[in-house]
């Protein structure tokens, strides 16, 4: 993803630890890229940054499962195995943006149509992302799950640099509150940023693709409804 070994970490190989398909320990980050058929390729990506508390990477759960999802509406899922210290882990999500804007010819990818979604401390990585991007790094559309603020500052004039942005997460999250959720929203939508913002009643934390009974597992409908709506893809009549 780096050209040569990610600075900072260049003498250091992954030692990764892989427990319940969570993976620690990695020092050079990975971009994995899962194509939709090209029949069905819609031209839009999705930078997929996966949740774990900046102490693990949750990289099926909020990763390959998720790319896969966005494969069938015909969307590219680009995961990011990301380092795991906070500023090493925006460096990897910006240039993350970059090599993606770059291949998108290799991928059929719509450079202008290129968002981020994150989950947890993925979620608070790629609102960290979108407060510190240049126009080479922005993303066109923002996806924070279950989203962390924790240290996070946005004023209105950050606010305003803000793309469109879709938020879902449920009341009953006792990891990341939905108050965090609201009050990004709050923010970015008074500063003229078009948002949607979906609490669910119950879910809990970490919910992903798995919560499949009861309202919260409608969120991804939610989302490719949000993503037509704005034009980055052409769902088939209902």
């Amino acid at each position: 993803m780096w050209d040569g070994p990610a600075p900072g970490t260049e003498g250091r190989a992954n030692e990764e630890e892989v427990v319940n398909e969570r993976v620690r320990k990695v020092h050079q980050p990975l971009l994995t890229v899962h194509l939709p058929p090209r029949e069905l390729a819609s031209g839009a990506a999705v930078l997929i940054l996966p949740g774990g508390g900046y102490r693990h990477l949750a990289i099926e759960k909020e990763g390959h499962q998720i790319a896969a999802w966005l494969n069938t509406l015909g969307v590219a899922g680009i995961v990011l195995k990301y380092r795991l210290d906070r500023e090493e882990a925006l460096a990897d999500a910006l240039q993350a943006m970059k090599v993606i804007r770059d291949r998108a010819s290799d991928w059929a990818v719509d450079p202008k149509e290129v968002g981020v979604m994150g989950f947890s401390a993925g979620a608070h990585l790629s609102v960290n992302l979108a407060l510190n991007a240049d126009s080479a790094t922005r993303p066109d559309f923002l996806a924070p799950i279950y989203v962390s603020m924790r240290g996070l500052q946005v004023d209105g004039a950050a606010a305003a640099k803000f793309p469109p942005t879709f938020l879902a997460g449920a009341s009953d999250d006792t990891t990341t509150p939905p108050d965090q959720a609201f009050w990004l929203y709050k923010v970015v939508q008074a500063a003229g940023i078009p948002i949607e913002l979906h609490l669910f009643q119950e879910g809990g934390h970490g919910f992903g693709l798995g919560r499949t009974r009861g309202p919260v597992g409608a969120w991804t409908d939610r989302f490719a409804d949000w993503l037509e709506l704005n034009g980055w893809l052409e769902l088939p009549a209902k």
